[in-house]
């Protein structure tokens, strides 16, 4: 019998998928600590991953351990290298959430040009004289900056360009023939498009060391005026700078999806501006989002017991040999 630790709550659809099996137990913890993989891990054959921490003592326990299968894309909460060491393979959900994301990028991007936070406020406050005293912007022929041209990178870009916008994609893992076969300029690094674009909109990997990629040189280099979006991680950016970047440093809006905290503070100065949209890390959780990528990790978990795991879907495809 094989035994699976879904480590996130997820509909009845993908656990059915469990449930047909005759050879598979189940356990499903909404929201395990470090302690609650330790106690089980030894018996475990593989683990549905939300963001509990999965570090190299604890994989280091795995007697019997085929997959961990990462409920989304991203996996800074795990030790790779530990995991390959040991033969266990990484798997993400693929492009399951790429169109939801994509999605809730260009939301961010709208509402923070339209500055939807600070209207919907005045409409609730009876304070329509706000109308006038404000100014928005258009997308229509505004140039955009995709840094990351992957699945959602490349989606966000098709939306922007129904927009009429002018894309720029920055990505050194992609060849340049394969972004102007898509009909957009290719640049190697993101830096050489800062100051001429009017939007940026981050879908990359955070850094190893947890760096960021945008800090005060960044910001100063940005087009005056121009909105940041951060679908990505929270990691990619430095708060501080980007606190006197949106107070004063010439960047005029951003929407974050994402940030270095989650949640952040509740003493952050990012809270009190209102040239700042938020939302809590949701950008893959639409209804129909969550139910691809529940579907996904658990047919993961599935084809590691049954020895065909989608090469596609796994992050470290050493272990798979062959």
């Amino acid at each position: 019998m094989a035994e699976i630790l879904v480590g996130r709550s997820m509909g009845p659809a993908a656990l059915a998928l469990f449930d047909a099996r005759d050879d598979v137990n189940y356990e499903v913890l909404a929201a395990p600590t470090v302690g609650d993989l330790e106690a089980r891990i030894a018996g475990l054959d593989a683990i549905v991953l939300g963001m509990t921490p999965v570090q190299a003592p604890l994989i280091a326990k795995a007697a019997r351990l085929k997959v961990v299968s990462r409920f989304g894309v991203g996996y800074d909460n795990v030790d790779v290298a530990a995991l390959t060491a040991q033969g266990i393979p990484l798997t993400t959900v693929g492009d399951a959430n790429a169109v939801t994301v994509a999605e809730h990028a260009l939301m961010l991007m709208l509402a923070a040009s339209r500055e939807l936070v600070v209207h919907d406020a005045a409409v609730r406050g009876s304070n329509y004289g706000l109308r006038g005293q404000r100014k928005r912007a258009d997308l229509w022929r505004k140039t955009v900056l995709v840094v990351g041209f992957g699945r959602i990178g490349r989606r966000v870009a098709r939306l922007c360009a129904a927009f009429d916008m002018e894309v720029i994609v920055a990505d050194p893992f992609v060849e340049p023939e394969a972004v102007a076969a898509a009909g957009f300029r290719h640049l190697v690094d993101f830096h050489d498009g800062l100051g001429a674009a009017d939007f940026i909109t981050l879908h990359m990997p955070g850094q190893s060391d947890g760096a960021p990629v945008l800090g005060r040189a960044e910001f100063a280099a940005l087009k005056p005026g121009a909105f940041l979006v951060n679908t990505a991680r929270g990691s990619l950016i430095d708060e501080d700078a980007l606190y006197d970047a949106l107070t004063g440093g010439g960047l005029r809006g951003a929407g974050l999806d994402v940030t270095r905290e989650e949640p952040p503070r509740p003493d952050s100065p990012l809270l009190g501006l209102d040239n700042l949209v938020l939302t809590p890390h949701i950008g893959s959780l639409t209804e129909e989002g969550a139910e691809r990528m529940a579907m996904a990790s658990v047919r993961n978990c599935l084809d590691a017991i049954d020895g065909c795991l989608r090469p596609d879907c796994v992050v470290n495809r050493e272990v798979l040999g062959g």
